[in-house]
């Protein structure tokens, strides 16, 4: 017979429950004034060559630019050339807002034209950011050693590097991107939830792509919860579509931004939208590899496309004209196509992201059989880790998405490299299920002696 706890056991429990956090608190001091500060600080040392070297992404100098436009005039995403007021879509082509717009917030506050260290430190707080955030939702499901091997290796991963491109901040985005769908699979409460929207919008702004992979992961924990719980009240489905809702709202993000400028200022008119364009990477995409038809991987190669059809790069129109290209392509011949995606899939399941450790697709494969295993013989409840199945299965998922990612786009390791989020995340997973397996079997080998 299951009797409740008594007074005795309840405080036990909240002071068992408080020393894990006090543990989690150190981690992450010891995060914040280890790693994060030592990288911080580094980046000052460059700091003499911000004034006389560009930076050698040319968006970046852009966002700079636009920051002494947010200065002088108090305008975002904004250029300030002769006098007029320029979208900075016009100059930085193709480049999702968020770096942008995050420095000349920083510019606001401080009075002053962004720097390059500024770049580096805005990356480095992202993913600062990102690591903890991560880890935090990972304690709070009782994941502790999951959550403590994530703090643990995660700096090599999120901080041993800094850089002034956009590349170096998508780690900590992936783990923001993460927050929502986890949230809504563990049943993690509101403030997760409503903490992942606001994530998810940030996400989406600094890189579009990774913004659409935690969407699509939202809607499939939405539709698996939807599914394991039938049937369902009418409250839980209406709370179910707010999330959906404002996820939606979230990613679209960037257009809202870009929407508020427009009608808060004396704006010309934008010719190219203020995205990467999903069409544009998915023609140019089948250009990676060599092909029957002479595409290549070059934004170059998109520009002389444009230029031949009449039409502004990166505009509206541009976009629907790569729709129309990849479609012909698929229809010409699926087989070509099917060719240039294998190969591409195998130079990304052929190498590691993770330094040191296997190719990415024995990791993706150990991953997948330990799922399966653990799930069909129920082995998740009797190690007392239930929370670990909606766990390992959306960092599968983030793992499925970046190889589709590297299929559909380009398998090169710097665009890999954010999944080492959720490689350590499902290594973090893996290490507690045996701890607790283990645990469990001496448990009950102890009680019968």
């Amino acid at each position: 017979m299951r009797t409740e706890p008594g007074p005795r056991e309840d405080q036990e429990d909240r002071m068992g429950s408080a020393v894990k956090w006090l543990a989690f608190a150190v981690c992450v001091a010891g995060l914040v004034w280890g790693p994060f500060a030592r990288t911080f600080e580094d980046v000052r040392r460059y700091g003499y060559m911000a004034d006389i070297m560009p930076s050698d992404w040319r968006a970046t100098n852009i966002w700079l630019d636009s920051t002494e436009c947010t200065v002088s005039r108090g305008v975002w995403l904004a250029l300030c050339e002769d006098g007029r007021l320029i979208p900075i879509s016009e100059r930085a082509i193709a480049d999702d807002p968020g770096h942008a717009l995050l420095l000349s917030a920083w510019a606001a506050i401080t009075g002053k034209r962004a720097t390059l260290v500024d770049v580096a430190r805005l990356s480095t707080l992202l993913n600062t950011i990102g690591l903890v955030a991560l880890a935090g939702l990972l304690f709070s499901l009782r994941a502790w050693i999951a959550s403590i091997v994530l703090l643990a290796l995660g700096p090599a991963e999120f901080l041993g590097w800094m850089g002034t491109s956009p590349h170096w901040a998508f780690i900590g985005m992936v783990s923001l991107a993460g927050i929502l769908p986890l949230a809504i699979a563990t049943r993690s409460g509101r403030a997760w939830i409503a903490g992942g929207i606001v994530a998810l919008a940030v996400v989406t702004l600094v890189r579009e792509s990774i913004g659409l992979m935690g969407f699509a992961l939202t809607l499939g924990a939405v539709a698996a919860m939807a599914f394991l719980q039938r049937p369902r009240p009418a409250r839980a489905l209406l709370r179910s579509a707010l999330v959906i809702v404002l996820a939606a709202g979230a990613l679209l993000a960037p257009k809202w931004v870009t929407l508020a400028r427009d009608a808060a200022f004396p704006m010309a008119p934008a010719e190219r939208l203020q995205t990467h364009g999903l069409s544009h990477t998915l023609y140019l995409g089948l250009g990676f590899v060599e092909n029957k038809w002479g595409i290549r991987y070059d934004d170059d190669y998109g520009e002389d496309l444009a230029n031949k059809a009449g039409i502004v790069f990166c505009s509206p129109e541009y976009f629907r004209l790569m729709w129309r290209l990849y479609v012909d392509r698929i229809v010409e011949d699926p087989v070509e196509l099917a060719r240039i995606y294998w190969e591409k899939a195998l130079q990304l399941l052929a190498v590691p992201t993770l330094h040191p450790g296997p190719p990415f697709g024995i990791v993706l494969a150990i991953g997948l059989v330990h799922l399966l295993v653990s799930t069909w013989l129920g082995l998740w409840r009797r190690v007392g880790l239930p929370q670990g199945l909606p766990i390992e299965a959306i960092s599968l998922a983030f793992l499925g998405l970046f190889l589709a990612q590297a299929i559909l786009a380009l398998p090169s390791h710097m665009y890999a490299l954010p999944v080492n989020a959720f490689i350590l995340v499902l290594f973090g997973i893996l290490v507690e299920f045996a701890a607790r397996g283990l645990w469990t079997v001496l448990s009950k080998r102890r009680r019968s002696i």
